[in-house]
C-alpha cells in the first residue's frame, strides 16, 4: 500500500513540475518572440536607410531566462529553500500554495538540487513550523 502510495505521489509531482516548467517555458517565449519583433523592426530601419535609435534597440537575450523581479529582490546563487520561501510569502504578502511557491521561486531563477522542486519546497514548508503557517490544504503564509 505505501509503495503505492509513493509511486502515485511521484506521478503527481511529476505532473505538477512538469505543467510548471511549461508555463516557464511559454512564458520565455512570449519574451522572445517580443524580442524578435524589436530586432526585426530595427533591420528593418537600417535597410530603409533610417537613422539607428541605439537607446531602442533590444540586447540579445541570454541562454537563461530573465527574472521577473529586480534585481535586488532576486535571490542569491546558494540561498536556501527556507530562505527563498519567506522572501517570496513577504513578497506576495499573502498565504499561497505549495505549487504558486514553487512557481514564483523557480521564475526568480532558484534551482533546486532534487528532482521534484515542488518537493524541497513541501518539505521545508513543513519542516519549519515556527516559520510558516497551513492556513488551508497546500497553502502556507508566514508565522511572523
Amino acid at each position: 500500500m505505501d509503495d503505492r502510495v509513493n509511486r502515485i505521489t511521484a506521478e503527481i509531482a511529476e505532473v505538477v513540475e512538469r505543467n510548471l516548467r511549461r508555463e516557464l517555458l511559454r512564458e520565455r517565449e512570449t519574451m522572445l518572440r517580443s524580442e524578435l519583433e524589436a530586432v526585426r523592426a530595427e533591420l528593418g530601419r537600417i535597410g530603409a536607410g533610417q537613422p539607428i535609435h541605439r537607446a531602442a534597440s533590444k540586447s540579445v537575450p541570454r541562454s537563461q531566462p530573465q527574472p521577473m523581479l529586480p534585481a535586488s529582490s532576486r535571490p542569491t546563487r546558494g540561498a536556501s529553500a527556507r530562505a527563498l520561501v519567506i522572501r517570496t510569502l513577504k513578497h506576495s504578502g499573502r498565504p499561497m500554495t505549495i505549487k504558486e511557491l514553487t512557481k514564483a521561486i523557480l521564475r526568480r531563477g532558484w534551482k533546486s538540487a532534487r528532482k521534484y522542486p515542488v518537493k524541497t519546497v513541501d518539505a521545508t514548508l513543513r519542516s519549519n513550523p515556527k516559520d510558516f503557517r497551513r492556513t488551508a490544504p497546500s497553502t502556507f503564509g508566514l508565522n511572523r
